[in-house]
This record gives C-alpha cells, structure tokens and sequence, in this order.
C-alpha cells in the first residue's frame, strides 16, 4: 500500500512538472506572456534570409509588382556594364514598359510565369551559408506580391502551379535540416489586400491612356490564356474600392485605407497555419506591425501565436517557436520575439530580439551588382558585433537572382563574413549580453523612429570601440575590438577597479592567436598589449578568464 501511495504520489508530481514545463497557450496577451525563449534561438546568433520570389525576376529594385502599376516616365540604361536609374523613384514602369509590354496586357501575374528559378539549387546554397557561419535559415512564404513559394492549399498562384512548378520552400527546408540549420519562414502577403490597389488602375496618357491594368481581370478572361482555369482576384484582391490615400501600412480607415473584407483574412490565416504545420518550421517572420490585421482583427495574429506555440510544444515536449513581428512595446515583447527592421537596439533589450538586413535591396537589383553597391562584409560585422552585444541576432538577406544564384559580389562577402566568424566565433555564438554592451565614442549614437538605429550609419568605428558578450556560465568576458589599434594597446575601462563592472581577472587572451599575451589593470582599466602580427584587422576578441 506504501508503494503505490509513493508511486501515485510520483506520477502527480511528475505530472505537474511536465504541465508546467508544458504550458498550454491561449490566444490573449496575457496567457502567451508566459512565452520563454528557446534557448537554441538565443545560440545561433547569426542566420541568412533568402528574401526570393517572383519579384527578383526582372533584377530590378524591390515592390516591383507594387511600382510598375505607376505610370512613370524615367529614363534607365540597362546592359552588362550598367544600369543607370532615373531621378523617379518608380523607374520600374517604364522598364516593365520596354521589357515586358504594357501592364494592361502583360501584369505581375504573367511577370510570373517568367520566373523560372532554372539554377537554383537550394543545397549548393545552405553548405555555403552553414560553412559562412550561418545557425539558422529563412525563406520567404511569400511577399506583398502574395505568390506562396510552397505548395500552398489555399493559394492557387504558388510555386507548385506556376512559375518553377516546384516546391521552393520546401526544397529549402530540406537542406536547411540536411545541414543542421533551424529553418524559418517569412510571411509578408497580409498587405496585398492595398500593395497592389495600384493595378486597378490605367495610363493617364498616351495609346493607352484609360485601358484596365490587369488588376481588374477574373478568371472567366483566363480563356484560352496561358493561366486559364486560375482566378487573378486570388492573387490580384482587388474586387474591392481602393484606398483613397497613399498605402497606408496600419489598416487606419480615417486615413484613407481601405479594409479586408473576412474572407481574405480568414484565407490568409489558413495559409499561414498550413505553411506551419506541413513544413514543420522553428521560426516565423510576419511583416506587419505587432500582428497581422491587428488594428482590424486583434484576435487573428494571438491565434496564430498560440497556435504556434501549442504546436512546437505538442512536437517537442517544450516550446521551441520564434515568432517575429515588429514594433512592439515592452510587454508585447514577452510573448512575441521582437524584430527591427534594417536597425538595431539602441541598448541591451531584456528580452532576446532580431534585426533583419540586406546587404542591398531586398529583392535582388542588378544596379547593386554592376556598381558594386553592396553593403561590405566590414559593416555587416560590425553590425553583428553590435547585435549581438545587445541580447540579439542579425538575420541578413543575400538577394538572390532570379534565377537562383548568388551573384560574385555576394559570395565574396558572405565568405569573409563566415572567415571572420571562424577566428573569433567563440565570442558571438552560444554567448549572453554582459552588464554593459561596450565603450567607446560608438555608444553615443541615437536613436531612429523604429526604436533601434540604423544599421548603415558611414560612422568609422575607432580602436577605442568595444563590445562585450559573456560566456553563459558568467566566468568568461569577451570584449571584441572594432578596430585594430595602431599602436597594438588596448584599454578596456569597463574593467578598471573603479568601474561598476569591475571584476577580478584571471587571464587573458586573444582568441586566434596561439601565444600569450601581456596585459594587466591599472586605475585605467585592463590594459592589453596586442602581439605585432594583426590577427584580425576587422574586429578581434579578446578572451577575459574570471
């Protein structure tokens, strides 16, 4: 009778841990506040984007599907050698104009049918990335174009039906877990509903002044087309009066936007929900302001959360999803996974976050290429340095060619990236925030409307910049050098015995180089003498054994 009271009592409490452990996640701000994040998130540190779809087709700017709906008259010479933009912003109408006929009888829809993705070969490309230091992958799900790149069931414009007639995302997902990398998923397709209003419209001027853009098409005009038996409305949405201001990105009927009706919305959440649940993602990127439709529907993008969660839960036996939207307070930040787009935090956030960048623009532009316009391998580690002092991770869009490929220029950063991660990435992954993020002239920088600052700033970091990140059993600091100093000494003030975070050292170390170091505190700080040979001239790390 003793022992099964003392089995009984074994199984209640074993129970009540896995229910704690477990924890059931209801669609309100309050009950997904319990949301813990996953400890492999907060590892990786580093992961790339493939920002990919039908828009990179024409290797022209990025809203492509958006802007060659806006009659616009500027001027571009397009060759090998150059591409020259015109002063207008949306020069991708006349381009569309001269390249692929007048968008009343050739649309984005048939820009479509054009990508082909011939060589894209998404196992080449995740060993590249995962050699370069990649942890984690995204894929975009789809765009404001709203094509899905997967073999959606809800959405007949996908890659499956159209286009490369094959499962683009789920080639990606296959390479990704081939390779170890998490896999994510970036959904951008709620605001197709007023990004594409443009297409309702027509030339003001010229032979086709007042003819129908494509916008208005349904499928009964598909006869005898190449898209016959497809509706344009599925991809188009444009069965509706348009927005009577400028796209308006928070659904703000009192400025002139135009509203979803429920049949889009409830469309859009049952693709969302089966991109999760058929390819079994880590990670999930919305492109909206708090949640989808949240000025609409506040209940929609909790759903999704909670059914995120529940599902990774009921798979892992613990929580293990990331969900990332934007502009988020402080206390929505406990139950979703911040991102700041193309920035970074102005400090350290309490709660692990993102920042999503490009080397260029976020679809792929032949322009950047030609002219060699790239952000260089130089910022985009100096951002990461940043980031990740800060308790985040940078996610960084390689665009990629319309047909798949990674062009020369981009290869070539991401493997000086991925050369500088293999010498110091000791001090970037697996690592925690210390109790300040760095020093130097650097941490005077200000603060943008996005809460963060911008990523691209021309600032020219100074040998005197310094960033922290700590091992996560607290016994090591890493203080990673943004510039080499000339004269091969290092100051680290933070660790003067007078300093708030002052600690006792017991070593320290230049990590990529075999021999010792001398150094030593004084009332100035810790003071290290670095060896004559530069072993990183782009960012180094020191290893501070407490």
């Amino acid at each position: 009778m003793k022992k099964l009271f003392i089995l009984a009592l074994t199984f209640l409490i074993n129970f009540n841990l896995v229910a704690q452990d477990n924890v059931v996640f209801e669609p309100t701000w309050e009950s997904l506040s319990q949301y813990e994040t996953p400890e492999w998130f907060r590892d990786v540190k580093f992961g790339i984007w493939a920002h990919w779809g039908p828009q990179s087709e024409p290797g022209y700017d990025d809203w492509y599907a958006r802007n060659m709906y806006i009659e616009k008259s500027a001027q571009y010479n397009f060759n090998s050698e150059e591409i020259k933009l015109g002063t207008e912003t949306n020069s991708q109408y006349r381009y569309h104009l001269d390249h692929y006929g007048h968008p009343s009888e050739f649309g984005f829809k048939d820009v479509i049918n054009e990508w082909k993705a011939e060589k894209f070969d998404a196992d080449a490309l995740i060993s590249l990335y995962k050699d370069c230091g990649a942890k984690y992958f995204m894929a975009m799900a789809n765009h404001h174009d709203n094509f899905d790149t997967y073999n959606s069931k809800y959405q007949p414009w996908n890659a499956v039906n159209v286009g490369p007639k094959k499962d683009i995302l789920g080639e990606w997902a296959t390479a990704a877990r081939k390779y170890g990398l998490r896999f994510g998923a970036s959904v951008h397709s709620s605001h197709a509903w007023s990004w594409y209003e443009t297409s309702q419209g027509s030339d003001t001027e010229g032979p086709y002044a007042g003819i129908p853009y494509d916008g208005h098409l349904t499928k009964k005009d598909g006869k005898g087309k190449w898209w016959e038996g497809l509706d344009p409305q599925d991809l188009y949405a444009q069965n509706h009066t348009p927005s009577k201001a400028h796209l308006e990105w928070s659904w703000d009927p009192e400025r002139g936007s135009s509203v979803p009706d429920k049949a889009y919305m409830e469309k859009y959440y049952n693709r969302v929900v089966q991109l999760w649940d058929d390819y079994d993602l880590d990670q999930i990127y919305f492109d909206d302001f708090v949640l989808p439709f949240y000025e609409i529907d506040s209940t929609l993008g909790l759903k999704l959360a909670a059914h995120f969660y529940n599902e990774s839960t009921r798979e892992n036996g613990k929580n293990e999803a990331i969900m990332n939207t934007k502009m988020l307070n402080k206390s929505q930040q406990e139950a979703l996974t911040y991102d700041i787009e193309r920035s970074k935090a102005s400090g350290i956030l309490e709660k692990p976050w993102q920042t999503d960048h490009c080397i260029g623009r976020w679809h792929y532009d032949k322009e950047y290429y030609y002219k060699h316009k790239y952000q260089p391998a130089s910022e985009i580690i100096d951002m990461l340095v940043d980031i990740v002092s800060k308790n985040g991770n940078l996610m960084l869009n390689l665009p990629l060619r319309g047909d798949g490929t990674l062009d020369t220029d981009a290869t070539k950063i991401i493997k000086e990236i991925g050369a500088w991660l293999k010498v110091n990435g000791e001090a970037i992954y697996k690592t925690r925030p210390w109790e300040v993020y760095g020093e130097g002239p650097s941490t005077e920088e200000k603060e943008t409307n996005l809460g963060g600052i911008y990523g691209r700033t021309g600032k020219t970091f100074s040998a005197n910049d310094i960033r922290f990140t700590r091992s996560k059993d607290n016994k090591t600091i890493y203080a990673i050098g943004l510039r080499w100093p000339e004269n091969g000494h290092v100051t680290i003030k933070s660790l003067s015995p007078t300093a708030s975070t002052a600690k006792d050292v017991k070593d320290v170390y230049l990590i990529g180089f075999e021999g010792k170091v001398k150094w030593e505190i004084d009332s100035y700080g810790l003071q290290v003498k670095l060896p004559a040979e530069v072993t990183c001239s782009q960012g180094f790390a020191l290893k501070i054994v407490l």
